[in-house]
């Protein structure tokens, strides 16, 4: 019997599993959160105010968007490392091709006269 392969349908299913809960919870967060709380930022005089669940909600979604921003930064040597190595295997492919349009093909593994290092045949075993 063969394991059962994780699909897109499967992937659909968790994600809905998921994300399902996390939209509840924001939900009732923003529902039992809606007194004002004022804002004001230290340069200006002004104050701003906002419900307490959009300051909450803001301030995490700054979080998690320059959380993923100092990621793609960290992984930008290894980025640079993959299109090196990609434009590398380009060139070579293409070295490849156009040597076996010079040279032709190499003939079938196995065929007479293609080793490159001969073996002399092998003396025959003493009779006890």
């Amino acid at each position: 019997m063969a394991a059962p392969r994780i699909g897109d349908n499967t992937v659909k299913r968790l994600s809905f599993i998921i994300t399902l809960p996390v939209t509840l919870v924001i939900l009732v967060f923003a529902l039992s959160n809606r007194g004002p709380v004022g804002l004001t930022f230290w340069p200006f005089d002004s104050t701003i105010d906002l419900p307490i669940y959009l300051v909450v909600l803001a301030s995490l979604l700054l979080g998690f968007i320059l959380g993923g921003l100092i990621a793609w930064l960290a992984g930008g040597r290894i980025r640079r490392q993959a299109r090196r190595l990609r434009q590398e295997t380009r060139r070579q492919a293409a070295e490849i091709v156009d040597l076996k349009k010079r040279h032709g093909s190499p003939p079938p593994a196995g065929t007479p006269g293609t080793a490159l290092v001969t073996q002399s045949p092998r003396p025959p075993l003493p009779s006890p």
